[in-house]
Formats: C-alpha cells, structure tokens, sequence
C-alpha cells in the first residue's frame, strides 16, 4: 500500500451493489463491520470485497464509546473469522480486547492500527503523548488519532502532535467542518492515511472520496496511479 493512503469506509451493502470501477483509485477498503446491516454474512461479504475489489482490507469493529454503530459481546470472534482477507485490522487503543487482538494479527501477520477517538473536542498535546505512549506500549503497527477540531488552536495542537511523530507511523486526522484542512495537509505532514467518504461517512468532516483525489492530484500528493 502506497503512503499516504487513500481509505474509503463501506458497510455489507456497499460491498455488494458499488461498482469497482469507482474504486478503482482507492488504496484501501475500511469495512467497518460495526454498520453491516446483516452480522451473519461477515465472512463472506469480507471475501466478496477482497475478490471484487482487489485492493487492502482493513477490519473494524469500532466500540460504540468511539462511534460504533453496535455493540458486540464478543469483537474478537468477528476479527478471527475475517483473517484470511484482511491486512490490516483497527481497535481502540484503551480496549479491553487491545492485547488479544495484538498477539492475534501478530500471528496471522496483519497490520495493527491503535485508535484513539474524541468526538467532543481536542485534548492537551500532555494528553495526547499520554495516549500515544499506551498505543505503543501496547505494541501496534500504527497509532492513529482523530479528534474534534473547534478551533484553530485544536488545529494548531494536532499539527505539532504530527510533526513529532511523523516518523512513529500514525493517522492523525482533526473531525468536524473545521478540521477538513487536516485531512488534505496532514498526509503531507506524514500522516499514513486520510479516510474519505463514498455512500457513508464513519466520522464527521469526511471529504468525498473523488473530491480527495482531485484534491490529491492538483497539491501533488500522489503518483502516477491516480
């Protein structure tokens, strides 16, 4: 996968009625299994995508604490059913099921993505390296950081938290209208991933996706493929 990344977040639905065609400039798929429609069909619809599409998946059941749409009694089962297709998959960092599914991607050799999200504001840089430092701790892949930008000193507070960490492998992503800026500058600042928005939007603020590759082409931040 190339960096910075393009993802584009889709449900069982998507998967089953989008033609590929539309995605043909995506650099990865985020099934975030927490909207399917239909629970019982997650394997398959995780295969379908990996034959259809043909590009990363990336597997999330995101806790109803950080924007999940459904609460799930056990969340490593549907991670474990799923391994065959994925490369990557992403839990919160202060999950209880954190350490589990680190030792579980470790043995299938898949990418662990450690999140933090923070729907109402932006918390201190001081908290912020708090939380980065339990991400590593905890041994993921990626850390990944989305907050919510009221103001532009939220801007200016996730930007300096980037440029520190722009060698440490994160997503750092700022929510809402306001922080729109950040998911066109942040990859330029070395931010592995932006997530843009095709039939859904998993978090407040996404950028259409043919809106982010124009957007992408015209700054330059992108290569021959797009």
């Amino acid at each position: 996968m190339k960096t910075p990344a393009i993802a584009v977040v889709l449900n069982d639905r998507d998967v089953l009625s989008l033609n590929k065609n539309l995605l043909k400039e995506v650099d990865l798929i985020e099934l975030r299994v927490d909207m399917f429609e239909n629970i019982d069909r997650v394997e398959e619809i995780f295969a379908i995508a990996k034959e259809k599409f043909g590009v990363p998946l990336l597997c999330t059941v995101r806790a109803p604490e950080e924007g999940g749409k459904k609460k799930f009694d056990n969340r490593l089962n549907i991670y474990e059913k799923v391994i065959p297709y994925c490369d990557f998959f992403d839990i919160e960092i202060f999950a209880e099921e954190a350490k589990a599914l680190r030792q579980l991607s470790k043995q299938n050799n898949i990418k662990l993505i450690l999140s933090y999200h923070r729907f109402d504001l932006t918390p201190s840089e001081h908290e912020l390296e708090g939380i980065f430092e339990i991400g590593k701790k905890l041994n993921g892949d990626i850390i990944k950081i989305a907050t919510m930008i009221n103001t532009k000193e939220d801007v200016e507070t996730l930007t300096f938290f980037l440029l520190r960490h722009k060698n440490d492998k994160v997503i750092v992503i700022g929510m809402g209208e306001n922080g729109k800026i950040t998911r066109i500058l942040f990859p330029f600042f070395g931010s592995l991933i932006t997530y843009a928005s095709l039939n859904l939007s998993s978090a407040p603020g996404q950028i259409a996706l043919q809106d982010m590759i124009n957007i992408f082409k015209k700054i330059g931040l992108t290569d021959k493929k797009r």
